[in-house]
């Protein structure tokens, strides 16, 4: 049996330690969507846990502070305790935030949870990215990593489904159950053979790489990988052209970010409570991670085959001229009131066009990039900023648009 022209029993570990990775994505995706079907409830004269609109906003993005510090410990860790021992600390926070969420009854105890389901998030995302690229074949890494992405989004939409339907209690314990999987499953997987590289421990690295590729290509890699594998530190990131790869991520970060997704994600359901009378809140929500989910895994279709800098060039061109053009919209009839009757579409189109464009490579790509481009000496620290940005101009970005929501409204 083969995928993508590759034997699928030499890949099976590797099938099944990235499908382990994703369960930690899917149990993030569904941390980053619990808000939007809870706070509708949780602002309700129903509220078990009752707030103000400015403290329901903390109890949003307070997870992006938490993602933020996680990020730090999985610069400062990766090279230290593993790839897989990080993965496997953050599935028991993850299984402890969850908990303090089913059976939180003080806005305290919320914010706590919320806060150490935000270090996990920082944590998996600085590691797993890393673990993919170094256990994966180069013909499926690119496929691999944006599983990430995937599972990420179809997270989201699972808690929005449940999230609607269940307490906030019972949708959590479910969560709770998801990072078990992660535990059972990982504990007998092998860490990747650059740590054990790292490490100079040069027959760890060979038993890793005989489990994750066979015999016959393991020597051959190890030779290679023990040339390129080196200790280094945090000076060496700001050399050429580490420098240079490191700039880049963080621009495409600072794209991702305040193009409003992340907050999107937040506040999905209450945007379409507020915003459209056609669909019901959940139905809208589903059509937008639908659509997401889709043409992302397209994207991910590709790209191995295509390329990471093609996708990336039209994904972005794509996702500039759709937001740039609907803002051109509603400046031309909100502030400068002219008569766009006409053209009352182009809102939607646009809207959709965005989506389509931003899901194909934008959303993926920037993910696992860094994990691919950084040497070995320098990876632990590049993740670890990359990420510890991304969280910054995330938090920054919804607090931004909880703040012109509440100020300006959403007309």
């Amino acid at each position: 049996m083969k995928l993508l022209n590759f034997p699928l029993e030499k890949r099976a570990l590797q099938y099944t330690a990235v499908f382990a990775c994703s369960v930690a994505t899917f149990s993030s995706g569904c941390q980053y969507g619990w808000s939007s079907p809870s706070l509708p409830l949780l602002l309700s004269e129903d509220s078990p846990i009752p707030m103000t609109n400015e403290q329901s906003s903390w109890v949003v993005v307070i997870c992006l502070f938490g993602g933020l510090c996680g990020a730090i410990c999985a610069g400062i860790t990766l090279d230290l305790i593993g790839r897989k021992m990080a993965i496997l600390i953050s599935s028991v926070t993850f299984i402890v935030s969850w908990l303090m969420m089913a059976f939180a009854n003080s806005l305290a105890v919320l914010l706590a949870a919320r806060l150490i389901a935000g270090y996990s998030d920082g944590l998996i995302y600085g590691v797993i990215p890393v673990y993919i690229a170094e256990i994966s074949d180069a013909g499926v890494r690119g496929l691999l990593g944006c599983t990430v992405t995937i599972t990420f989004l179809i997270g989201s939409a699972f808690m929005n489904v449940i999230g609607t339907y269940l307490t906030i209690k019972w949708s959590a314990l479910i969560c709770a159950a998801l990072p078990v999987i992660i535990l059972v499953l990982l504990i007998w997987i092998p860490d990747s053979p650059n740590f054990y590289l790292i490490k100079n421990n040069h027959e760890k690295a060979r038993v890793s790489l005989v489990a994750f590729k066979g015999v016959e290509e393991a020597d051959r890699t190890l030779e290679i990988l023990a040339e390129s594998v080196t200790k280094g530190n945090l000076r060496c990131l700001f050399k050429k052209p580490s420098l240079k790869n490191l700039l880049m991520i963080m621009g495409l970060r600072f794209g991702q970010q305040f193009s409003g997704v992340i907050a999107f994600t937040f506040y999905a359901q209450t945007l379409f409570q507020e915003g459209s009378d056609a669909l019901s809140p959940l139905s809208g929500v589903l059509i937008w991670y639908a659509v997401q989910i889709l043409f992302s895994t397209i994207g991910a279709l590709y790209v191995d085959r295509i390329g990471r800098k093609p996708l990336m060039i039209a994904s972005t061109i794509g996702s500039v001229i759709s937001l740039l053009l609907g803002g051109l919209f509603f400046l031309a009839r909100d502030v400068l009131g002219l008569d766009t009757s006409g053209i009352s579409a182009l809102p939607t189109v646009m809207l959709i066009t965005y989506i389509i464009s931003y899901s194909s490579a934008l959303q993926l790509v920037p993910l696992f990039l860094g994990a691919e481009i950084f040497a070995s000496n320098v990876k632990a620290y590049s993740v670890a900023i990359s990420d510890g940005y991304y969280f910054i101009f995330a938090g920054l970005a919804s607090k931004y648009f909880q703040f012109t929501m509440e100020e300006y409204g959403l007309n």
